[in-house]
């Protein structure tokens, strides 16, 4: 039924086919599962510099619901960045290089190891990008413009703007 139909994305256009095997490829428990631990540790990291630094023993509960709601937001982050990305990717390589014999392979084996290095290089390219803007938030919210609020709303207030900021801000790559 949806054999026919296509999906525009800037200037490239996907069939369902490509729409598809490209989620069923993100669904797999690697990279979800790469997500999930690397936006852990960077949310559990200002838990670190709050517990340690500045002796906020108390506020436990705080630390376990800012950093759950962190990791979702900043996981789903990674995700869109990448979908995005791989599909700007694909593209631009599918129309560049035609030649697998080339490289000396067949046209299912090139294909296959063509779509493996852009979704490695689009998750990379996903962690850096999210990752890299999330700790500019953090820092800025948390020693600059917030530095002069009481330090259990400053590490609220910095870990949860931060994350949304990232997570609303994947949507303009």
């Amino acid at each position: 039924m949806f054999a026919s139909c296509s999906i525009m994305s800037g200037e490239e256009e996907y069939s369902w086919e490509e729409v598809s095997a490209a989620k069923a490829a993100q669904s797999s428990g690697g990279a979800n599962s790469t997500y999930i631990s690397v936006a852990l540790l960077l949310s559990v990291l200002p838990v670190f510099l709050f517990y340690t630094v500045y002796k906020l023993h108390d506020i436990l509960v705080v630390y376990v619901v800012v950093s759950a709601i962190s990791t979702v937001l900043l996981s789903t982050a990674y995700q869109k960045v990448m979908t995005r990305e791989k599909y700007r990717l694909m593209g631009y390589r599918r129309e560049a290089v035609k030649n697998h014999r080339k490289f000396g392979m067949t046209q299912a084996e090139f294909v296959k190891e063509q779509d493996t290095l852009t979704g490695n290089e689009a998750l990379y390219f996903s962690l850096f990008r999210n990752n890299l803007t999330y700790v500019i938030f953090f820092l800025f919210f948390a020693f600059y413009a917030f530095r002069d609020i009481n330090r259990d709303f400053c590490y609220a207030i910095s870990v949860g703007l931060s994350s949304v900021l990232v997570w609303k801000f994947s949507d303009w790559v």
